[in-house]
């Protein structure tokens, strides 16, 4: 009798910002989401905080092509076209993916997440939604929709190290050679949070694009302070 094969998902090296760091907190939803490419359904992808969901949807949309990465910057549109526009991106994919930005919504913007929703069930289309909002925040209907998907929560890395292999992920993406300068200052000035520290990442930066500076320890110190 052959063994039964454990699925893998498989991330690329390189994905929107950065590389995927796979930590001991994602492996629940990253095997789930694996599942979810071989039997179908409806998932909602949530967090309590910053967690990484877009960067491992941007890895997945980059490695499998049966997969529709729905956009959500299409401005103030009506929900109707909002529909109309996801529909063109997605109805002759077998995957749909919409990573909403987290926090509330426009009623239009809702109505149109939760027309989507029926129109995957109705074609019979396997839907992921990402999205870090709390319930008592969505609007009833898409609210109902959302708690009838399978939810599958995502956490942010637990300890230091794998805190450290994010960071070292991302400066890597921004071409930063700080490994061993501005890491440990982030790490031992700003809350050990995945949310907190991208962004003090993100403020130093966007100040060393703004002065023209290369960033140091000391200097990111001083900014940090400045911006505390």
């Amino acid at each position: 009798m052959s063994e039964q094969q454990t699925l893998a998902l498989l991330l690329p090296i390189k994905k929107h910002y950065g590389s995927w760091v796979r930590h001991p907190q994602v492996e629940e939803a990253s095997g789930r989401l694996a599942l979810w490419f071989v039997q179908g359904g409806l998932l909602w992808l949530t967090s309590e905080s910053v967690a990484g969901k877009s960067h491992l949807l941007q890895a997945l949309a980059d490695e499998n092509p049966h997969v529709a990465l729905l956009a959500c910057d299409e401005g103030d549109v009506s929900s109707v076209h909002q529909l109309k526009l996801w529909l063109e991106q997605c109805e002759h994919q077998a995957y749909w993916i919409l990573d909403l930005p987290s926090g509330g919504m426009p009623p239009a913007f809702a109505y149109a997440v939760f027309h989507l929703i029926e129109r995957a069930k109705e074609m019979n289309k396997a839907l992921l939604i990402s999205w870090r909002c709390a319930e008592a925040n969505m609007p009833p209907e898409l609210r109902s929709r959302l708690l009838m998907m399978e939810k599958v929560e995502m956490s942010a890395p637990a300890d230091d190290a794998d805190l450290k292999r994010v960071l070292d992920s991302v400066l890597q993406h921004m071409q930063w050679d700080m490994k061993e300068t501005v890491l440990p200052v982030l790490l031992q000035y700003v809350p050990r949070t995945l949310d907190a520290l991208l962004r003090a990442l993100v403020l130093l930066d966007a100040y060393s694009k703004a002065h023209k500076v290369k960033m140091n320890a000391a200097l990111a110190l001083r900014v940090l302070a400045e911006h505390d």
